[in-house]
């Protein structure tokens, strides 16, 4: 007995799928010429499902065309009144005139088999996109007298365009796209004296509609955009002009003392209350009573003093101080407690610059611009602050600040509450290249205050300062 041989296992034939054959597009294409006729589709309408019949690939998707349309009824059925409450068709126009004037006719109208159209010395446009034909075919007989007729169809509509003309044209102008099938055929017969009758194809109007608002869509989305990069724009130069008003001493000190002010009376409460896990809190300030009388006057009332007094002008002795670290400590501490440091450092510095007699030209956030009138109060002062800034560091081992502090002598501009100058420029240099708890001043300084042995000093180097053309002979404050 031989074996059969194992054959591969035969799948079950998949389910044909439907072929639509042409004859049942011309079947659907009738159908919506039928409703074309009714008045349920205009030429805008039967042209869009036009192009979806022929495109369609199973029969299913071609029943899907034609599902939303209502039942056609035979002409000897259809009821010779209209029922109650049923929506009465438009009436069919025959007549487009336009006499020394203008006539245009669009939307969603009714045309029958004849339309007549006259212009004398004027001007008719006759929009068939959204009508609504009676007739496959469409007769149009245009009159042109020293004026214009102007028909639109849709594309994809068959429009044949014939008749006279003298002394003027008849023109088709209809986009390069394949004839519709089964769509209304539009026949145009022209006669013009001195005018004109031309025929021209656009989209459907519900597209140009919806791309004319998109575009509008688009014009507003692209107007806002500018709007706000042009605000944007406004505030990133309001905010350099403030930075660079504020580095050349223009806002006022008014301002800057209130801004001081507020921040005091904001923390002033917080202060005594501070501490750390392991720690107790740091002992209560004195009262402005209880300090000693040099630091009586806060640092606002010294400013004002020396303003009335008269600032130093001419020859002065600039110095510049800086918190090492500050960025570094700002972020480890946070802004809460770094500001509270901060305002500490600040007192420590005014009240010795009361003390030493000096001039506050202005505070720049990590830092103090200062003026003297002589050397010595200068030297002076910058060793009461590092001192003091010493003790600071003692109090507060978590977060110790150090101050880089640059002097020097010479010949200042004043501008305004300000003062300018290769002398004021050196001295700030030479607050950047200090080490923290360093006092780093020119040769000059320390030819200015040599004959009265108060001070020493570390030997002299040269330094070459960012900005400054020449090497200056610097040299470190013992203190």
């Amino acid at each position: 007995m031989t074996e059969e041989p194992n054959l591969p296992a035969q799948r079950k034939p998949s389910r044909p799928v439907p072929v639509v054959s042409d004859e049942q597009r011309e079947r659907v294409i009738d159908e919506l010429r039928q409703h074309c006729g009714a008045g349920a589709l205009t030429l805008d309408e039967f042209a869009e499902r036009a192009g979806r019949v022929w495109a369609a690939p199973t029969s299913m998707e071609l029943d899907a065309i034609v599902a939303d349309l209502p039942d056609l009824v035979a002409p000897s059925a259809a009821p010779a009144v209209p029922v109650v409450g049923e929506t009465r068709r438009r009436k069919v126009r025959r007549w487009v005139v336009a006499v020394m004037s203008g006539d245009t006719t669009k939307g969603r109208w009714r045309v029958g088999e004849q339309l007549n159209a006259v212009a004398f010395m004027g001007g008719a446009e006759i929009d068939l996109r959204e009508a609504e034909f009676d007739a496959p075919e469409l007769h149009i007989t245009a009159f042109a007298f020293m004026g214009g007729v102007s028909i639109i169809v849709p594309e994809g509509i068959d429009v044949h365009l014939d008749g006279f003309s003298f002394m003027g044209g008849k023109d088709a102008t209809l986009a390069p796209v394949p004839l519709l099938p089964g769509a209304p055929r539009v026949h145009v017969t022209a006669f013009c004296l001195m005018g004109g009758v031309d025929v021209k194809s656009k989209k459907p109007a519900s597209v140009l509609r919806a791309a004319r608002e998109a575009k509008r869509a688009l014009d507003r989305e692209r107007r806002e955009q500018r709007r706000i990069e042009s605000q944007a724009r406004q505030l990133d130069r309001k905010r350099r002009e403030l930075d660079r008003r504020s580095r050349g001493g223009e806002v006022g000190k008014a301002i800057r003392d209130d801004v001081h002010d507020l921040i005091r009376s904001t923390i002033q409460d917080s202060i005594d209350s501070i501490g750390t896990p392991g720690r107790p809190a740091r002992p209560a300030r004195p009262t402005r009573a209880e300090r000693p009388a040099v630091t009586e006057e806060d640092a606002a009332a010294v400013r004002r003093r020396l303003k009335r007094n008269g600032r130093p002008e001419g020859t002065v002795t600039i110095m510049f101080t800086d918190i090492e670290g500050s960025t570094e400590m700002i972020e480890r501490l946070g802004d809460g407690d770094a500001s509270v440091l901060v305002k500490e450092h600040n007192d420590i510095v005014r009240a010795q610059v009361a003390e030493c007699g000096g001039y506050e030209v202005k505070f720049r956030g990590d830092g103090f611009m200062l003026a003297f009138t002589s050397a010595a109060k200068g030297v002076r002062c910058a060793i009461s602050i590092q001192e003091r800034m010493k003790e600071f560091a003692e109090r507060h081992p978590e977060a110790p600040l150090s101050l880089c502090i640059g002097i020097n002598s010479g010949e200042a501009v004043p501008d305004g509450d300000d003062f300018l100058g290769t002398a004021v420029n050196i001295a700030a240099r030479l607050a950047d290249s200090a080490s923290g708890g360093e006092v780093l001043v020119t040769s000059v300084v320390r030819d200015l205050v040599a004959s009265s042995g108060e001070f020493k000093f570390l030997p002299e180097q040269q330094l070459s300062l960012k900005g400054i053309s020449e090497p200056q002979r610097v040299c470190n404050v013992a203190w």
